[in-house]
């Protein structure tokens, strides 16, 4: 026999403009001769592989299986074992998988569709007749995908459409956003990461994954006392500015790329504020943290150079308080991020009451007033921290 052929007809139902039933008919039938390639086969691609008797039952297998758009047959002339391979592409998608491979035959499927209308009171539904082959009967698509039906002859069956942050032909794979989102899939070495953004677009961060329980930080800018000069008032997190060496963090002298920082900052609750943390790793000494919803740097312009901003937590020398305000400096052209630990000026935080404040002293940035005592200052090479993250 030449040519072995099934036919699949599915009864449906369509709703638009109306209840228009119709039938559709997948026709899938293989020509031994006509849709095979000698001495060929098709790599890469192969997602079965099955001890078989003939083409035919391969095929048989191929068209049962809704992946499956093309076949590779082999023959073991040593010992008469004849191997079936269903590949899930096909030579018009990806000629280049087609290799020279002797005694191994490629077979693709030929696929025809058609579609008929029967018992249509509504003549207005004749072009709303859609094409069906039963590939997305049970949901191949993994993670909340949406399966679509495909009636290309050439092409795949069916596609998934994915949900952020999903991808991948059955939506298998998850695109890592955020340091976040390596820690909820177990990551546990802080260290420099690779992310992606819903542009496909990569970028590089530090992930802190060791600080607070169940919290995960993204690296946003680190600069040493020493550099404390290209960190000046200019440069502002709620509005554009320069990226210092941006695509590679470092301690000395870094601040991350604005459309990476907007991106993370969709992803986070929190910011914090650390010193010396690549020689210390968090001290909880001359340690700043505050919540986004309550004090957001990066999304809120300030109307006023300083007033009292409210943190979750803010411990400078030893002076700490909890959800409590401080006096926060921090206006483009103005000054930059800080807290003045010598002026509570009628805010909470008390800089001096164990540890006393100099005159003006500037903490966690601008550093016009340096205190030996405080972390961040102690020396040249000390560096500041700041960072975005959430549980």
């Amino acid at each position: 026999m030449r040519t072995a052929e099934l036919v699949i007809c599915i009864l449906f139902f369509l709703q638009v403009k109306g209840d228009c039933p119709s039938e559709s008919c997948q026709k899938i039938s293989l020509d031994v001769h006509q849709d095979s390639m000698q001495d060929t086969e098709f790599v890469g691609h192969v997602f079965h592989k099955y001890v078989t008797l003939n083409p035919v039952q391969c095929y048989i297998r191929c068209i049962r299986d809704c992946r499956c758009l093309s076949i590779n047959y082999k023959e073991n002339p040593q010992n008469d074992i004849k191997y079936c391979e269903l590949n899930e592409g096909n030579h018009f998608i990806s000629n280049n998988a087609l290799v020279k491979s002797p005694g191994s035959k490629y077979f693709v499927l030929r696929k025809e569709y058609s579609k008929v209308k029967t018992n249509s009171i509504n003549s207005s539904c004749a072009n709303d007749v859609m094409c069906t082959n039963g590939c997305c009967k049970n949901n191949l698509c993994l993670n909340g995908g949406t399966c679509i039906e495909m009636c290309e002859p050439s092409s795949v069956r069916y596609n998934c459409s994915c949900p952020v942050p999903f991808v991948g032909k059955h939506c298998e794979t998850q695109l890592k956003r955020s340091c976040q989102d390596y820690k909820a899939a177990g990551s546990t070495a802080s260290g420099l990461y690779t992310l992606n953004d819903d542009n496909s677009q990569t970028f590089q961060v530090f992930c802190d994954f060791d600080s607070e329980p169940g919290f995960a930080w993204n690296l946003i800018e680190s600069f040493s006392l020493s550099n404390n000069h290209r960190f000046q008032k200019n440069i502002v997190f709620y509005d554009d500015y320069q990226a210092i060496s941006g695509d590679a963090p470092n301690w000395q002298a870094y601040l991350i790329e604005r459309p990476y920082l907007l991106w993370l900052r969709n992803q986070s609750t929190h910011w914090r504020a650390t010193c010396r943390y690549n020689t210390d790793g968090t001290v909880y000494t001359d340690y700043l943290r505050a919540s986004l919803e309550d004090f957001d740097i990066i999304r809120d312009v300030p109307t006023v150079v300083n007033t009292c901003r409210p943190y979750e937590y803010v411990n400078i020398r030893g002076n700490e308080c909890e959800n409590c305000t401080a006096a926060t400096w921090y206006k483009k052209g103005v000054i930059r991020l800080h807290i003045d630990s010598s002026c509570s000026c009628g805010c909470d935080f008390d800089g001096s009451k164990t540890d006393a404040a100099i005159s003006s002293e500037d903490n966690f940035g601008y550093y016009g007033a340096k205190n030996p005592k405080f972390r961040c200052t102690s020396n040249q090479a000390d560096t500041t921290q700041f960072w975005i993250g959430s549980k």
